[in-house]
Formats: structure tokens, C-alpha cells, sequence
């Protein structure tokens, strides 16, 4: 690379001052920048000559580069002898405030690449214990974040996070929340069946179901329609009484969904819907098909962070025992019972993994612990747990999951 200075017959320009960097033939400038520590400017090269690349055989090549510092003062290219005077090599300590951690940070110079590194070691002091290990490179153009900066970042974040998920109210919280803001006209559910479309609303007193003999339609105007009243309540509760009993209601019904008009639902049977639904999911007494509507009818409900997380409930389906909530896979099973041996239909012995990153699902076939043959070309496959019938399948973000066949 060369640099060209600027004359008085020749005005020369570029973002760092009176001069023009100019790259080898057949390279060119792929990345320039001031490095923060040291002020230098740091120009880096590539080589646009494929010829000289290196083919990996995945898609991706090697390219050559090259990497120049240069003092944009005096427009000179400085060997490392120079350059190298702007630092020191020495490892250097940092204890932390609170005496918990030691930094040790120590800049490598690379002879390969002639150019430089950062590494850095985190260390528990009570333990002498190394909590992290890493190297970066040297010259940047914005202050590096140390790793000792990093972890106090990270734990503040956690806390941070911790305490605004403490402050997240349990459901009886939330619907006592909700009850005191309870105010007179407020709709506190639109839903429809076959025939009718209701309204829940609250007068100020009394809790009214209201309807009129309609079919819905997404594009219907709710406020034209002319409701009649069908029964009122004292409380939410006797409305949930006389109308969630049986599980026939949340199958034959359907929820408005005003989200899709910019409106917010209704919150004050977000109570009532986790339970009805928390308790259908540990019996396991649904389909498939009938877990969509249980879905639809808790998505309408659905608001990020306004519930604790673990009011939602979900169990495995053959053991019983509390699973994390999935509600895309609402019978999967737990990973106890995914570990216990599994067999086709045969009595062959199975085991699941993923093709690649991307994915995929990969059968293992074995005979008395011996691979038999494996299988990608299937996207499920039915097995047998202790006598149970179970459907196995790629995750949707990879891994595999297991789910009752129905």
C-alpha cells in the first residue's frame, strides 16, 4: 500500500486527513479506522485476486490480508518496531471494587499476522478460580469492553431482570389488580358461536351478558349490532360458574380477537382461563384439535410479562410430573420419560438427533446396542415408550421432541 500526500499541484483528501491510501494492485481497502488506544490509523487490505484464495469446500474461502498502521500525522506506513512503541506488553492487574475479581489483561503481539492481540483472564479471588478466558483482537476503533466490565454489565442486567420478574404479580395479584380498575361500560369479553354474538359487560353493579342472533364475520360492526340482555351477575365468578363448567363451552365458543383492530382485551378473565385450561392440560383430557381452541382462547389473554410465568402449567403426559410450558407441543413428554429405552414397532431399538445445524430428523436404527441402519428421510416417526405409542419429530429450533401420538 501506498500513501499520497497531498501537494500544491495536487489536492489529495480522504476522512482521515490531506492524503490518499492506496492499496496494491489487485487488493483492495476493506475495512479503515482510528484505534482508540493509540490514535494510530489502522488500515486493513484484501486480496480481490480469487486465484489466491483459499477454497474450504463448505461455500466459504480463505482470503488473503494484509494490515498497515499508519501515523496519519506524518503519512508514515510504521513497521511493528514503531508502532509497537504505543503499547505496553507487560500483563497488567485490575482487582475489582469490591475485591471479589482480578483482570489480568496482557497484549500479544501475533508473528504470523504481525499484528496484535488482547487476552484476558477473569479470576474469582476467594477460589483462584478462572472464570473466563478469552482473546480479541487489538486494535479497535471504540474502547474495548473488558471482561471485568462485561460481568458486572451481565449481572447487573440479571439483577435488573430479576427484579422486574419478582415484581410481576401472581394471577390472583393480577385479577385483583384488574378488579380495581374495573369501570362501569367496560366490555369485558366479546365472544360468538354458530348462532349468537355475546357481549360480557359491566354496568357499574352487575356483570350482563348481552346477545343478538348474528353469525360473525371479521368484518362485522360490533357496535351496530342491536344486543339483548340474556342474564346478569353479581360477580365474575357466577358468570364463570353458569357458563365454564364443562369443557364443551371453550370448544363451542370463540373469542373476538380486537387485537387485530388495535384494541387491547379484556384482562379480567385471564384468572379464570388459566385455571379451567392448567387443569384440563394435567388430566390430559383433550386432542390435538381441541388444544387450538384451548390455545385460541388463551392467546386472547395473552399479555408478555403481565403474570408470573409459572401460573402457566403444563405436564407430561406420561408420568404427570410438571413440564416447562410449550403450549406449540402440549404432550410432550418430560425429559425422564424421553430417556427410557424406545423402540419401533418391531421391537428395534431407536434414538433421535438432529441431521445437522439446520435441523432435520435423524432415526438411529439398533439391535442389541449395535447400529443397524439410520434414516433421514423421514420428518416423523412413531415409537413405543413402555408399552405407550409416541411421536417423535425435529423441534421447531432444533433438538427433538416427543409427543403422545394423540
Amino acid at each position: 500500500m501506498k500513501i499520497l500526500k497531498s501537494t500544491t499541484l495536487k489536492k489529495r483528501k480522504c476522512e482521515f486527513g490531506d492524503f490518499e491510501l492506496v492499496p496494491d494492485t489487485f487488493w483492495e481497502i476493506s475495512q479503515s479506522f482510528i484505534d482508540f488506544e493509540s490514535r494510530l490509523l489502522v488500515v486493513s487490505t484484501s486480496d480481490t485476486d480469487e486465484s489466491n484464495w483459499t477454497d474450504y469446500g463448505d461455500g466459504t474461502h480463505g482470503i488473503p490480508t494484509k494490515e498497515y498502521i499508519v501515523d496519519s500525522n506524518t503519512c508514515e506506513i510504521l513497521p511493528r518496531v514503531k508502532w509497537s512503541k504505543y503499547f505496553s506488553y507487560e500483563p497488567s492487574e485490575v482487582i475489582s471494587k469490591d475485591g471479589k475479581y482480578k483482570q489480568v489483561t496482557t497484549r500479544i503481539h501475533n508473528e504470523k499476522g504481525d499484528s496484535d492481540s488482547i487476552h484476558e483472564e477473569l479470576i474469582e479471588i476467594a477460589s483462584n478460580k478462572t472464570l473466563s478466558s478469552s482473546e480479541g483482537i487489538a486494535f479497535r476503533e471504540e474502547k474495548r469492553a473488558t471482561a471485568l466490565e462485561s460481568l458486572y454489565r451481565k449481572e447487573n442486567e440479571q439483577e435488573k431482570r430479576k427484579a422486574e420478574i419478582d415484581a410481576i404479580p401472581t394471577l390472583q395479584e393480577f385479577f385483583r389488580l384488574e378488579l380495581e380498575k374495573l369501570k362501569s361500560g367496560v366490555i369485558i369479553l366479546d365472544y360468538f358461536n354458530s348462532d349468537y354474538i355475546f357481549k360480557l359487560v359491566y354496568n357499574g353493579t352487575l356483570f350482563e351478558i348481552l346477545k343478538v342472533q348474528s353469525h360473525f364475520r371479521h368484518n362485522i360492526k360490533l357496535d351496530s349490532l342491536l344486543y339483548q340482555k340474556e342474564n346478569s351477575f353479581n360477580t365474575i365468578e357466577e358468570f364463570v360458574t353458569k357458563y365454564w363448567k364443562d369443557k364443551d363451552w371453550f370448544l363451542n365458543h370463540s373469542p373476538i380477537n380486537k387485537k387485530k383492530y388495535g384494541a387491547k382485551s379484556n384482562q379480567l378473565l385471564k384468572k379464570f382461563i388459566l385455571a379451567f385450561f392448567n387443569k384440563i392440560r394435567a388430566s390430559h383430557d383433550f386432542s390435538f384439535d381441541e388444544y387450538d381452541k384451548m390455545y385460541q382462547w388463551e392467546d386472547h389473554f395473552y399479555q408478555s410479562d403481565s403474570v408470573k410465568s409459572r401460573e402457566y402449567k403444563q405436564f407430561c403426559p406420561s408420568c404427570k410430573k410438571s413440564v416447562s410450558y410449550y403450549p406449540r407441543y402440549p404432550k410432550y413428554i418430560c425429559e425422564d420419560c424421553s430417556s427410557k429405552a424406545i423402540t419401533d414397532e418391531s421391537g428395534l431399538e431407536l434414538s433421535f438427533s438432529n441431521i445437522g445445524l439446520s435441523g432435520g430428523l435423524r432415526i438411529t436404527y439398533k439391535k442389541d446396542g449395535e447400529i443397524i441402519k439410520e434414516d433421514n428421510s423421514q420428518l416423523e416417526k412413531l415409537c413405543i415408550i413402555e408399552g405407550k405409542r409416541f411421536i417423535a419429530s425435529e423441534a421447531r429450533y432444533g433438538g427433538i421432541v416427543i409427543q403422545t401420538e394423540e
